[in-house]
């Protein structure tokens, strides 16, 4: 009879140099690929697409504990263009329905959107593991303050975007709240991790090296000062990335809030981001929404698309079925009136 604890999958995860032997009970389950997450026949009850492969595969770049960062700075490094979706509702069941669909990454909007420190930290718990590893968690924190980078990086975060940043300054300042000793002034979380269960790391490494070396750290740059500081932040060695908040950078500029727009301000702002993240290969985080947008984006060069968002995939998910039958609807009542007619007068 097997023993009753034998090593599990999570063992060898976590203990990855032990050596460990596969129950006989297991042998059939391992023997081949995993079979799909998702069943094709309900899928095509609802008429829901399957989605996509994506270009990273982040099980391969997911830490020793869904409980951890994902290497998200590493699969940045690899130029590959990443999709994301905004997640803006303050709601558990709608991260775990987001955290299923196959995006790259989920970014959750804890600036525009009030939530407390306790659901930031459930959400991204409830992305990384229900997405099983295959979405990296991003949040966009409501200040540059240390408390709620540490919370959301002890939590799990996979990187942070800092908004608002206009100087080189600024962005130093929340570089030391992310890193550890030496690269930083983070404290040490002892609650972040159940120690000896969730805490592993690669051989020759720490725990705070896998929250120091996975997590990347995002400026967002939307005012005029920014683009003017657009080369000093991009230089920092420890920025992973840019994220442009148009809508803001627009009204700074005394524009019309939007995502995009022909004047020749707003174009040269753009253009200088894009110049100065080029040359130090930083790439840029912003949503793209709509074939005609994400095809400007990446004409532009930006690499971290988000090409949709909770509370506008519900918007459009509702009224587009709403439209299409109503008109289904209108068609089948004017037939019925001009049978009437044609009956009334015979």
């Amino acid at each position: 009879m097997e023993p009753l604890f034998s090593p599990t999958h999570a063992d060898i995860l976590l203990y990855p140099s032990a050596q460990l032997e596969t129950p006989s009970y297991l042998c059939s389950m391992t023997s081949s690929a995993p079979p799909p997450r998702g069943s094709a026949y309900m899928a095509g009850m609802f008429g829901i697409p399957q989605a996509p492969l994506g270009a990273i595969d982040f099980q391969q770049y997911r830490a020793y504990s869904l409980n951890q960062p994902f290497r998200f700075v590493d699969a940045i490094k690899t130029g590959k263009i990443m999709l994301g979706t905004g997640l803006s509702i303050p709601s558990l069941p709608v991260a775990r329905i987001q955290a299923t669909l196959g995006f790259d990454f989920i970014f959750l909007d804890a600036e525009h959107t009030p939530m407390s420190p306790d659901l930031i930290h459930d959400i991204i718990k409830t992305c990384n593991y229900h997405s099983e590893g295959q979405s990296a968690t991003i949040v966009r924190v409501p200040t540059h303050g240390h408390e709620w980078t540490a919370w959301a990086l002890d939590a799990g975060a996979s990187g942070i975007v800092f908004p608002h940043t206009d100087n080189a300054e600024m962005a130093k300042k929340a570089i030391y709240n992310c890193r550890f000793a030496p690269r930083g002034g983070r404290s040490f979380p002892p609650f972040a991790t159940v120690p000896g269960h969730t805490d592993g790391a690669p051989e020759g490494k720490t725990m705070l090296d896998v929250y120091n070396e996975h997590a990347a750290i995002i400026m967002q740059i939307e005012s005029r000062e920014g683009v003017n500081n657009a080369e000093a932040i991009c230089a920092l060695p420890e920025v992973n990335g840019i994220m442009i908040g148009t809508a803001d950078l627009r009204m700074d500029l005394g524009l019309a809030a939007g995502m995009m727009g022909p004047e020749p301000e707003f174009e040269d702002a753009l253009q200088k981001i894009q110049a100065a993240a080029n040359k130090y290969n930083k790439p840029i985080l912003g949503f793209a929404m709509g074939e005609y947008m994400c095809k400007e984006r990446l004409d532009r060069g930006w690499r971290l698309l988000m090409v949709s968002s909770d509370a506008v995939a519900l918007v459009a998910g509702q009224t587009g079925p709403l439209k299409e039958i109503r008109g289904i609807v209108e068609g089948v009542e004017l037939a019925k009136s001009q049978a009437a007619v044609k009956l009334n007068g015979a």
